[in-house]
């Protein structure tokens, strides 16, 4: 049936099932969600503790900026529902943005190897 539903409808429908007054996962109903509808799901997904969305479902619906956004809110910790992580969002994102990603994990390695280092140096000297 959803199918053949108005984006009307569709959208009344994504609303009834985020404030649990319909039993029907929303899996089933984003195919046909329109950008801006699964825009506002995600803005509730991320914002609102009382919406039970598991955010790893919303993966394949996304576009390139619904998913950049999603990895930001995963680097900062405001997921606060779903089992997503990193490594389930990173086959979504384009090249560029897996690229940006690498570099500032290689520069924040690079950087905790320096600190180590250093603080070696530091107890080798005090030790002596």
């Amino acid at each position: 049936m959803l199918p053949f539903l108005e984006r009307e409808e569709i959208n009344k429908l994504i609303d009834e099932v985020l404030e649990e007054k319909v039993d029907l996962k929303l899996v089933y109903v984003l195919p046909y969600a329109d950008e801006e509808k699964i825009d506002a799901v995600i803005d509730r997904a991320l914002t609102d503790d009382s919406i039970l969305v598991d955010t790893k479902h919303l993966l394949p619906f996304l576009n390139q900026r619904q998913m950049e956004k999603l990895y930001e809110a995963y680097q900062e910790g405001i997921i606060k529902r779903g089992e997503v992580c990193g490594d389930d969002i990173l086959p979504f994102l384009n090249k560029d943005k897996i690229k940006e990603i690498f570099e500032a994990q290689l520069k924040k390695m690079k950087l905790i190897i320096k600190e180590d280092i250093e603080s070696a140096i530091k107890d080798l000297k005090n030790n002596n």
